[in-house]
């Protein structure tokens, strides 16, 4: 007679075979590491913060005065933390374009997709940039959600790998009107021409990149992708040309100050696997004419075409940014809460994103935020609050 032990092992091994999926890279999100950045940024923080196990500034001596100095030369970033994934093989596109909403067959090798992955009843397991470099070879570029392992479960059986690069690789990103020319004077490749949301393999500094025409900060911007062990070297000489065109290091603090003024959510801030892509304002990127993708089904419902709530934008009156949490309020009732809080350095007027009751987001609906021990008097407006057409990021 088999004892429990054995009859378990048994189970397993009939049921799903062994070993039951190929073995991983074991990895740890935890503890607190230097960039490879640290030696040129991190260490100048005057305030520092922990983004996936990265420790990097929020900003360096004066939050406000790099903002500007970002908006009128450039502003160059350590974003070392967002999760790179590989996702390679012969199976890649095909496996790819089941996993993200948009297709990936209509983009052409060197370019890159917005684009968000859904979990199968239809709430969003993250957003990222998408680099295609051919039909075999794709990173995803995202933050802090769980798109390494809905990726590596859905992988299993199909002749794809799927690698995080999380501890290999260092990105910077070089944001503002002179960021083209800053970066073109230490670039192998001529960059003069790289289209919006395309990517180019070259030299940065005499160091192998890959440099896309990407950025959080809804200007004209790069981000450039380096190995770990050349990172401060690539960093540094960068560094040295933006400094010397009157541009600025910049913590994460800008970045979230010029993202809110945009309109461009975040993870885990605005929006997470509780919501779906029509609650967020991704429902442009839905392809459900291009065949099977995950969450298809449960997104063609009509309850998820029609969500209870929806993120809409706030003008709020006087100079008190409001905070992620605060309540928002119809005749003294909540209909929602503030996701994100700013006082734009641009605008001069506090603005917030927040997730409504789509019968308070229209447009000139008027509100209150509960901040602080405050009633404060606010207007649902449309995003982006800032250069509404894109127009900077395109020049």
């Amino acid at each position: 007679m088999l004892g429990n032990a054995a009859i378990k092992e048994y189970s397993f091994k009939t049921t799903v075979g062994v070993p039951p999926y190929a073995a991983g890279e074991l990895k740890f999100r935890k503890g607190i590491k230097q960039t490879a950045f640290h030696g040129v940024i991190g260490s100048k923080g005057a305030l520092l913060k922990v983004h996936n196990t990265f420790l990097k500034p929020f900003f360096i001596e004066d939050l406000i005065g790099e903002y500007w100095q970002m908006r009128k030369v450039a502003g160059l970033f350590d974003v070392t933390g967002e999760e790179i994934i590989e996702i390679a093989g012969p199976d890649a596109l095909g496996f790819m374009n089941e996993m993200v909403t948009r297709d990936l067959r209509k983009a052409v090798d060197g370019q890159c997709l917005y684009g968000i992955m859904c979990y199968d009843y239809g709430g969003i397991v993250e957003d990222a940039v998408i680099v295609r470099f051919s039909a075999e070879r794709f990173w995803w570029v995202g933050g802090l959600g769980y798109s390494e392992q809905w990726l590596y479960a859905n992988s299993l059986g199909r002749n794809v790998t799927v690698r995080s690069l999380l501890d290999r690789k260092a990105l910077a990103s070089i944001q503002g009107p002179r960021s083209r020319d800053i970066l073109q004077s230490v670039c192998g490749s001529d960059i003069t021409g790289l289209p919006f949301y395309h990517s180019v393999e070259t030299d940065v500094c005499g160091v192998p990149c890959v440099v896309t025409r990407t950025g959080y900060t809804a200007e004209l911007g790069f981000e450039i992708i380096v190995d770990q062990e050349k990172g401060e070297g690539v960093f540094g000489g960068i560094w040295e040309k933006c400094a010397a065109a009157g541009g600025a290091l910049c913590g994460s603090g800008v970045m979230d100050l010029r993202r809110v003024e945009a309109g461009l959510i975040d993870f885990s801030t605005d929006f997470d696997w509780h919501h779906t892509p029509h609650q967020v304002g991704f429902g442009w990127m839905l392809n459900m004419n291009k065949g099977f993708f995950h969450g298809r089904d449960a997104l063609a419902t009509q309850e998820a075409r029609n969500p209870a709530s929806k993120l809409a934008g706030l003008r709020l009156a006087g100079q008190q940014s409001p905070l992620k949490g605060d309540a928002v309020l119809v005749d003294g009732v909540s209909v929602g809460e503030v996701t994100s809080g700013i006082v734009s350095p641009t605008l001069q007027v506090p603005l917030a994103i927040a997730l409504l009751a789509v019968k308070a987001t229209g447009i000139g609906q008027k509100v209150e935020v509960a901040s602080q021990g405050q009633k404060i008097p606010a207007e649902v407006v449309a995003m982006p609050f800032l250069d509404p057409e894109r127009k900077l990021s395109k020049v």
